[in-house]
Protein backbone atom coordinates (compact mmCIF):
# COMPACT_ATOMS: atom_id res chain seq x y z
CA UNK A 1 0.00 0.00 0.00
CA UNK A 2 1.53 3.62 -0.97
CA UNK A 3 -0.19 6.89 0.60
CA UNK A 4 0.56 10.18 0.15
CA UNK A 5 0.08 12.87 2.50
CA UNK A 6 -0.65 16.46 1.33
CA UNK A 7 -0.20 20.02 2.44
CA UNK A 8 -2.27 22.22 -0.40
CA UNK A 9 -0.15 25.56 -2.09
CA UNK A 10 -1.20 28.77 -0.24
CA UNK A 11 2.03 30.21 -1.55
CA UNK A 12 5.29 29.06 -3.03
CA UNK A 13 8.47 29.89 -0.11
CA UNK A 14 7.40 31.81 2.04
CA UNK A 15 4.45 32.41 4.79
CA UNK A 16 3.61 35.95 3.59
CA UNK A 17 1.08 35.95 0.62
CA UNK A 18 -1.60 38.63 -0.21
CA UNK A 19 -4.24 39.06 -3.51
CA UNK A 20 -3.53 43.03 -2.98
CA UNK A 21 -0.36 43.21 -5.55
CA UNK A 22 1.36 46.24 -3.85
CA UNK A 23 1.29 44.15 -0.49
CA UNK A 24 2.59 41.18 -2.36
CA UNK A 25 5.43 43.01 -4.66
CA UNK A 26 6.64 44.49 -0.73
CA UNK A 27 6.66 40.78 0.45
CA UNK A 28 8.67 39.64 -2.52
CA UNK A 29 11.26 42.12 -2.27
CA UNK A 30 11.85 43.16 1.17
CA UNK A 31 14.35 40.74 2.86
CA UNK A 32 13.83 42.36 6.19
CA UNK A 33 10.01 40.87 7.01
CA UNK A 34 11.17 37.99 9.15
CA UNK A 35 9.39 34.78 8.09
CA UNK A 36 8.84 31.31 9.88
CA UNK A 37 8.55 28.67 6.74
CA UNK A 38 8.38 24.99 8.28
CA UNK A 39 7.32 21.86 7.15
CA UNK A 40 3.71 21.04 8.01
CA UNK A 41 3.47 18.99 11.58
CA UNK A 42 -0.04 17.23 11.16
CA UNK A 43 1.41 15.45 7.88
CA UNK A 44 4.54 14.14 9.36
CA UNK A 45 2.64 13.57 12.74
CA UNK A 46 0.05 11.17 10.69
CA UNK A 47 3.32 9.53 8.91
CA UNK A 48 4.40 8.82 12.19
CA UNK A 49 1.08 6.73 12.97
CA UNK A 50 1.07 5.05 9.59
CA UNK A 51 2.59 1.53 10.06
CA UNK A 52 5.84 0.75 8.85
CA UNK A 53 4.94 -1.55 6.20
CA UNK A 54 2.92 1.01 4.35
CA UNK A 55 4.46 3.39 2.34
CA UNK A 56 4.41 6.75 2.60
CA UNK A 57 5.23 10.41 0.71
CA UNK A 58 5.05 13.69 1.88
CA UNK A 59 3.78 16.00 -0.41
CA UNK A 60 4.29 19.95 0.18
CA UNK A 61 3.12 22.04 -2.49
CA UNK A 62 5.43 24.96 -1.30
CA UNK A 63 8.63 22.90 -2.49
CA UNK A 64 7.26 19.49 -3.79
CA UNK A 65 5.56 19.06 -7.25
CA UNK A 66 2.43 17.04 -6.98
CA UNK A 67 1.94 14.23 -9.64
CA UNK A 68 -1.82 12.79 -9.96
CA UNK A 69 -0.37 10.11 -12.10
CA UNK A 70 1.21 8.46 -8.85
CA UNK A 71 0.36 5.02 -7.86
CA UNK A 72 -1.34 6.05 -4.27
CA UNK A 73 -4.18 4.14 -2.81
CA UNK A 74 -4.93 6.41 -0.65
CA UNK A 75 -3.87 10.42 -0.43
CA UNK A 76 -4.88 12.25 2.91
CA UNK A 77 -5.04 15.94 2.66
CA UNK A 78 -5.18 18.45 5.56
CA UNK A 79 -5.85 22.26 5.20
CA UNK A 80 -6.40 25.28 6.87
CA UNK A 81 -8.80 27.51 5.17
CA UNK A 82 -7.00 29.63 2.77
CA UNK A 83 -5.80 25.96 1.36
CA UNK A 84 -9.37 24.62 1.07
CA UNK A 85 -10.70 25.36 -2.58
CA UNK A 86 -7.22 24.21 -3.64
CA UNK A 87 -7.63 20.92 -1.43
CA UNK A 88 -11.03 20.31 -2.95
CA UNK A 89 -9.17 20.47 -6.49
CA UNK A 90 -6.73 17.98 -5.64
CA UNK A 91 -9.17 15.59 -3.88
CA UNK A 92 -11.92 15.50 -6.78
CA UNK A 93 -8.28 14.79 -9.13
CA UNK A 94 -7.45 12.08 -7.19
CA UNK A 95 -10.79 10.61 -6.96
CA UNK A 96 -11.38 10.79 -10.77
CA UNK A 97 -8.38 8.79 -10.84
CA UNK A 98 -10.09 6.17 -7.81
CA UNK A 99 -7.68 7.04 -5.27
CA UNK A 100 -9.56 6.66 -1.94
CA UNK A 101 -9.54 10.31 -0.46
CA UNK A 102 -9.08 11.58 2.66
CA UNK A 103 -9.77 15.55 4.58
CA UNK A 104 -8.75 16.75 7.45
CA UNK A 105 -7.72 19.63 9.30
CA UNK A 106 -8.99 22.64 10.74
CA UNK A 107 -10.68 23.75 7.80
CA UNK A 108 -12.41 20.66 7.54
CA UNK A 109 -13.06 20.18 11.41
CA UNK A 110 -15.69 23.13 11.53
CA UNK A 111 -16.67 23.32 7.85
CA UNK A 112 -17.47 19.50 7.71
CA UNK A 113 -20.86 19.76 5.88
CA UNK A 114 -18.90 21.49 2.99
CA UNK A 115 -15.76 19.19 3.35
CA UNK A 116 -17.62 16.12 2.91
CA UNK A 117 -18.93 16.04 -0.19
CA UNK A 118 -15.04 16.31 -1.37
CA UNK A 119 -13.72 13.33 -0.02
CA UNK A 120 -14.25 9.52 0.65
CA UNK A 121 -13.53 10.29 4.28
CA UNK A 122 -13.50 12.99 6.54
CA UNK A 123 -11.88 13.42 10.10
CA UNK A 124 -13.08 15.70 12.29
CA UNK A 125 -10.38 17.12 15.04
CA UNK A 126 -7.63 15.19 16.04
CA UNK A 127 -6.26 12.11 14.02
CA UNK A 128 -4.23 10.57 16.72
CA UNK A 129 -7.27 7.90 17.44
CA UNK A 130 -8.80 8.22 14.42
CA UNK A 131 -6.13 7.77 11.84
CA UNK A 132 -5.20 4.66 13.19
CA UNK A 133 -8.58 3.34 12.96
CA UNK A 134 -9.18 4.38 9.49
CA UNK A 135 -6.45 2.30 8.20
CA UNK A 136 -7.50 -0.74 9.86
CA UNK A 137 -11.21 -0.12 8.49
CA UNK A 138 -9.63 0.57 4.98
CA UNK A 139 -7.60 -2.68 5.51
CA UNK A 140 -10.70 -4.57 5.93
CA UNK A 141 -12.89 -2.77 3.30
CA UNK A 142 -15.03 -1.21 5.05
CA UNK A 143 -14.16 2.41 5.86
CA UNK A 144 -16.89 4.95 7.62
CA UNK A 145 -17.31 8.22 5.81
CA UNK A 146 -16.78 10.17 8.84
CA UNK A 147 -14.14 9.63 12.10
CA UNK A 148 -14.10 12.62 14.89
CA UNK A 149 -12.82 13.04 18.14
CA UNK A 150 -11.57 16.50 19.76
CA UNK A 151 -10.30 15.01 23.10
CA UNK A 152 -6.50 13.18 22.19
CA UNK A 153 -4.85 12.41 25.30
CA UNK A 154 -1.09 14.06 23.93
CA UNK A 155 0.83 11.30 25.68
CA UNK A 156 -0.60 8.97 22.48
CA UNK A 157 1.03 10.97 19.97
CA UNK A 158 3.64 9.29 18.31
CA UNK A 159 7.46 11.22 17.35
CA UNK A 160 6.57 13.01 14.02
CA UNK A 161 8.08 11.63 11.25
CA UNK A 162 11.25 14.06 10.93
CA UNK A 163 13.00 12.04 8.51
CA UNK A 164 11.16 11.98 5.87
CA UNK A 165 11.44 16.05 5.79
CA UNK A 166 14.28 17.47 3.32
CA UNK A 167 15.73 19.83 6.14
CA UNK A 168 17.50 22.17 3.60
CA UNK A 169 13.90 23.74 2.06
CA UNK A 170 12.77 25.31 5.51
CA UNK A 171 14.12 27.34 8.05
CA UNK A 172 12.23 25.80 10.89
CA UNK A 173 11.40 22.44 11.81
CA UNK A 174 8.12 22.46 14.29
CA UNK A 175 7.35 20.59 17.28
CA UNK A 176 4.00 20.83 19.36
CA UNK A 177 4.09 20.35 23.25
CA UNK A 178 0.10 21.80 23.72
CA UNK A 179 -2.84 21.88 22.63
CA UNK A 180 -6.20 23.95 23.31
CA UNK A 181 -6.15 27.57 24.76
CA UNK A 182 -8.58 29.29 28.03
CA UNK A 183 -8.93 32.31 26.39
CA UNK A 184 -11.58 32.07 23.75
CA UNK A 185 -10.83 35.09 21.58
CA UNK A 186 -13.60 35.82 19.16
CA UNK A 187 -11.26 36.17 16.14
CA UNK A 188 -9.34 32.70 16.67
CA UNK A 189 -10.65 29.23 15.83
CA UNK A 190 -8.61 27.46 18.34
CA UNK A 191 -10.78 26.63 21.15
CA UNK A 192 -13.66 25.40 18.92
CA UNK A 193 -11.20 23.08 17.30
CA UNK A 194 -8.66 21.79 20.55
CA UNK A 195 -11.41 23.13 23.04
CA UNK A 196 -10.30 25.33 26.50
CA UNK A 197 -8.42 22.70 28.26
CA UNK A 198 -4.94 23.77 28.28
CA UNK A 199 -3.15 19.67 27.33
CA UNK A 200 0.69 19.07 27.51
CA UNK A 201 3.12 16.65 26.42
CA UNK A 202 5.04 14.61 28.82
CA UNK A 203 8.36 16.24 29.42
CA UNK A 204 10.23 12.87 27.84
CA UNK A 205 8.30 13.16 24.89
CA UNK A 206 9.67 16.63 24.30
CA UNK A 207 12.68 15.33 24.86
CA UNK A 208 12.41 12.52 22.47
CA UNK A 209 11.19 15.22 19.53
CA UNK A 210 13.62 17.54 20.21
CA UNK A 211 16.37 14.71 20.00
CA UNK A 212 14.81 13.76 16.76
CA UNK A 213 14.87 16.97 15.17
CA UNK A 214 18.78 17.42 15.77
CA UNK A 215 19.17 14.37 14.54
CA UNK A 216 17.80 15.32 10.90
CA UNK A 217 19.10 18.49 11.39
CA UNK A 218 21.10 19.34 14.20
CA UNK A 219 21.49 23.10 13.22
CA UNK A 220 18.03 24.03 12.36
CA UNK A 221 15.75 25.93 15.05
CA UNK A 222 12.71 24.41 16.42
CA UNK A 223 9.31 25.93 15.93
CA UNK A 224 7.06 25.52 19.29
CA UNK A 225 4.21 24.98 17.13
CA UNK A 226 1.67 25.75 20.01
CA UNK A 227 -0.71 28.73 20.25
CA UNK A 228 -0.07 29.54 23.44
CA UNK A 229 2.81 27.72 24.95
CA UNK A 230 3.40 28.80 28.28
CA UNK A 231 -0.05 29.30 30.02
CA UNK A 232 0.93 26.48 32.87
CA UNK A 233 3.73 27.94 34.21
CA UNK A 234 4.80 24.70 37.03
CA UNK A 235 4.55 22.36 33.37
CA UNK A 236 6.68 25.13 31.91
CA UNK A 237 9.55 25.55 34.58
CA UNK A 238 9.93 21.44 33.88
CA UNK A 239 10.14 21.29 30.31
CA UNK A 240 12.36 23.99 29.73
CA UNK A 241 14.61 22.69 32.58
CA UNK A 242 14.80 19.36 30.82
CA UNK A 243 15.62 20.89 27.49
CA UNK A 244 18.46 22.64 28.76
CA UNK A 245 21.54 20.21 27.73
CA UNK A 246 20.05 19.97 24.58
CA UNK A 247 21.41 23.33 23.35
CA UNK A 248 18.56 23.92 21.19
CA UNK A 249 17.23 27.12 19.25
CA UNK A 250 13.58 27.83 19.59
CA UNK A 251 10.92 30.46 18.58
CA UNK A 252 7.46 29.81 20.77
CA UNK A 253 4.14 31.73 20.90
CA UNK A 254 3.07 33.09 23.87
CA UNK A 255 1.65 35.68 25.82
CA UNK A 256 2.42 38.73 27.42
CA UNK A 257 2.18 37.55 30.75
CA UNK A 258 5.84 36.21 30.47
CA UNK A 259 7.12 39.26 30.97
CA UNK A 260 5.47 38.88 35.02
CA UNK A 261 7.58 35.80 35.32
CA UNK A 262 11.12 36.59 35.98
CA UNK A 263 12.29 32.90 36.39
CA UNK A 264 10.25 31.77 33.06
CA UNK A 265 12.08 34.89 31.22
CA UNK A 266 15.12 32.89 32.88
CA UNK A 267 14.24 29.15 31.57
CA UNK A 268 13.55 30.71 28.25
CA UNK A 269 16.84 32.35 27.58
CA UNK A 270 18.56 29.37 29.41
CA UNK A 271 16.86 27.18 27.20
CA UNK A 272 17.81 28.58 23.73
CA UNK A 273 14.99 30.85 23.23
CA UNK A 274 15.67 33.45 20.89
CA UNK A 275 12.18 34.58 19.59
CA UNK A 276 8.59 34.99 21.58
CA UNK A 277 5.32 35.39 19.13
CA UNK A 278 2.97 37.56 21.37
CA UNK A 279 -0.69 38.32 20.33
CA UNK A 280 -0.70 42.05 20.87
CA UNK A 281 -3.90 42.62 18.71
CA UNK A 282 -4.25 46.33 19.04
CA UNK A 283 -3.86 49.55 21.03
CA UNK A 284 -7.46 50.62 21.32
CA UNK A 285 -8.61 49.53 24.66
CA UNK A 286 -12.55 49.39 22.59
CA UNK A 287 -10.60 46.93 20.34
CA UNK A 288 -9.75 44.90 22.99
CA UNK A 289 -12.52 44.65 25.11
CA UNK A 290 -14.36 43.86 21.92
CA UNK A 291 -12.25 40.77 20.52
CA UNK A 292 -12.01 39.17 24.48
CA UNK A 293 -14.80 38.29 27.14
CA UNK A 294 -12.49 38.06 29.50
CA UNK A 295 -11.15 41.48 28.87
CA UNK A 296 -7.48 39.39 29.30
CA UNK A 297 -5.55 41.45 26.71
CA UNK A 298 -7.25 44.86 27.72
CA UNK A 299 -5.82 44.49 31.53
CA UNK A 300 -2.49 44.06 30.15
CA UNK A 301 -2.87 47.01 27.49
CA UNK A 302 -0.29 49.83 29.33
CA UNK A 303 2.06 46.91 30.14
CA UNK A 304 2.99 46.53 26.69
CA UNK A 305 5.97 48.47 26.26
CA UNK A 306 7.46 47.49 29.70
CA UNK A 307 6.79 43.88 28.94
CA UNK A 308 8.60 43.82 25.24
CA UNK A 309 11.76 45.56 27.33
CA UNK A 310 11.77 43.00 29.91
CA UNK A 311 11.46 40.08 27.22
CA UNK A 312 14.62 41.78 25.54
CA UNK A 313 16.71 42.06 28.61
CA UNK A 314 16.85 38.39 28.06
CA UNK A 315 18.12 38.54 24.78
CA UNK A 316 14.59 37.19 23.29
CA UNK A 317 13.55 38.78 20.03
CA UNK A 318 9.71 40.47 20.12
CA UNK A 319 7.25 39.89 17.29
CA UNK A 320 4.05 40.99 17.56
CA UNK A 321 0.81 40.53 15.82
CA UNK A 322 -1.47 42.74 15.67
CA UNK A 323 -4.62 42.80 14.03
CA UNK A 324 -6.35 45.85 11.49
CA UNK A 325 -9.65 46.41 10.53
CA UNK A 326 -10.80 46.17 13.65
CA UNK A 327 -14.00 47.85 14.18
CA UNK A 328 -12.53 51.18 16.31
CA UNK A 329 -9.67 51.05 14.12
CA UNK A 330 -9.13 54.52 12.33
CA UNK A 331 -5.96 55.86 10.19
CA UNK A 332 -4.50 57.15 13.42
CA UNK A 333 -4.82 54.43 15.84
CA UNK A 334 -2.93 52.19 13.13
CA UNK A 335 -0.35 54.37 13.29
CA UNK A 336 -0.45 54.14 16.81
CA UNK A 337 0.94 50.77 16.14
CA UNK A 338 3.47 51.66 13.72
CA UNK A 339 4.73 53.93 16.59
CA UNK A 340 4.92 51.57 19.06
CA UNK A 341 6.64 48.99 17.39
CA UNK A 342 9.73 51.21 16.11
CA UNK A 343 9.83 52.29 19.38
CA UNK A 344 10.09 49.39 21.43
CA UNK A 345 12.12 47.98 18.49
CA UNK A 346 10.02 44.57 17.93
CA UNK A 347 9.14 42.68 14.42
CA UNK A 348 5.74 42.52 14.20
CA UNK A 349 2.84 41.38 11.83
CA UNK A 350 -0.14 43.28 10.78
CA UNK A 351 -2.97 40.62 9.92
CA UNK A 352 -6.26 41.61 8.82
CA UNK A 353 -8.96 40.62 11.05
CA UNK A 354 -10.54 37.65 8.92
CA UNK A 355 -13.49 35.61 9.72
CA UNK A 356 -12.42 32.07 9.99
CA UNK A 357 -15.13 29.47 10.15
CA UNK A 358 -15.61 28.62 14.11
CA UNK A 359 -15.16 31.94 14.99
CA UNK A 360 -17.68 34.10 16.77
CA UNK A 361 -16.45 36.97 14.82
CA UNK A 362 -17.55 35.15 11.44
CA UNK A 363 -21.02 34.78 13.29
CA UNK A 364 -21.40 38.35 14.64
CA UNK A 365 -20.36 39.62 11.07
CA UNK A 366 -23.35 37.65 9.62
CA UNK A 367 -25.63 38.78 11.89
CA UNK A 368 -24.77 42.21 11.74
CA UNK A 369 -25.20 42.00 7.55
CA UNK A 370 -21.45 43.17 7.13
CA UNK A 371 -20.28 39.35 5.70
CA UNK A 372 -22.36 36.95 3.63
CA UNK A 373 -22.86 33.45 4.70
CA UNK A 374 -22.29 32.09 1.61
CA UNK A 375 -18.38 34.17 1.09
CA UNK A 376 -16.64 30.86 0.80
CA UNK A 377 -14.05 32.38 -1.33
CA UNK A 378 -11.56 30.77 1.09
CA UNK A 379 -8.13 31.99 -1.38
CA UNK A 380 -8.96 35.43 0.36
CA UNK A 381 -8.69 33.99 4.17
CA UNK A 382 -4.69 34.40 3.80
CA UNK A 383 -4.85 37.17 7.15
CA UNK A 384 -3.02 39.30 4.47
CA UNK A 385 -6.18 40.26 2.73
CA UNK A 386 -9.31 42.43 3.63
CA UNK A 387 -12.03 40.24 3.55
CA UNK A 388 -15.26 42.65 4.98
CA UNK A 389 -15.74 46.23 5.03
CA UNK A 390 -14.53 48.15 7.97
CA UNK A 391 -16.90 49.78 10.27
CA UNK A 392 -14.85 52.81 10.62
CA UNK A 393 -12.48 53.35 7.03
CA UNK A 394 -12.42 52.93 3.71
CA UNK A 395 -11.53 49.42 2.29
CA UNK A 396 -9.03 51.56 0.21
CA UNK A 397 -7.81 53.57 3.16
CA UNK A 398 -7.17 50.84 4.99
CA UNK A 399 -5.30 48.71 2.65
CA UNK A 400 -3.08 52.29 1.93
CA UNK A 401 -1.97 52.50 5.56
CA UNK A 402 -0.97 48.90 6.16
CA UNK A 403 1.28 49.27 3.31
CA UNK A 404 2.41 52.40 4.61
CA UNK A 405 2.86 50.46 8.21
CA UNK A 406 4.77 47.54 6.72
CA UNK A 407 6.98 50.25 4.48
CA UNK A 408 7.61 52.10 7.73
CA UNK A 409 8.12 49.09 9.92
CA UNK A 410 10.96 47.16 7.76
CA UNK A 411 13.41 49.92 6.25
CA UNK A 412 16.72 48.91 6.44
CA UNK A 413 17.17 51.97 8.78
CA UNK A 414 14.54 50.27 11.00
CA UNK A 415 15.72 46.77 10.99
CA UNK A 416 19.39 47.95 11.54
CA UNK A 417 17.92 49.71 14.91
CA UNK A 418 16.52 46.35 16.26
CA UNK A 419 19.49 44.80 15.66
CA UNK A 420 21.62 46.88 17.19
CA UNK A 421 19.49 47.11 20.12
CA UNK A 422 19.32 43.04 20.96
CA UNK A 423 23.23 42.90 19.93
CA UNK A 424 23.73 45.67 22.80
CA UNK A 425 21.26 43.15 25.29
CA UNK A 426 22.86 40.30 24.66
CA UNK A 427 25.89 42.16 25.39
CA UNK A 428 25.10 43.23 28.86
CA UNK A 429 24.17 39.81 29.58
CA UNK A 430 27.37 38.78 28.89
CA UNK A 431 29.35 41.26 30.93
Amino acid sequence: MKIGLISPYRTKITTYYSHNPRLRRFFAENKNVPDFFHPNLALLTLAALTPEEIEVELIDERVDTLNFETDFDIVGITMITAQALRGYEIARQFMKRGVYTVLGGIHPTVMPEEAKVHCDTLIVGEAENTWPQFLQDFKRGSPKKLYQDHSVNLSKSPIPRYDLVNTSQFQLLPIQITRGCPYDCTFCSVTTVFGPRYRVKSTDQIIREIEAIQSVAKNRRCVFNDDNTFVDRKRSYEILEAIKPLKVKYFAQTDISIAEDERLLQLLQESGCKTVFIGFESLVPENLEMIQKSRWKLKHLETYSESCEKIQNHGIQVLGSFLVGLDHDTRNNLLMIRDFVLENRIWAQFLYLTPFPGTRVRNDLIKQGRLSPSDTNWDLYTCFDAIFQPATMAMQELENTVLEIYESVYTDAAHRQRMRHMINQMKKMRS
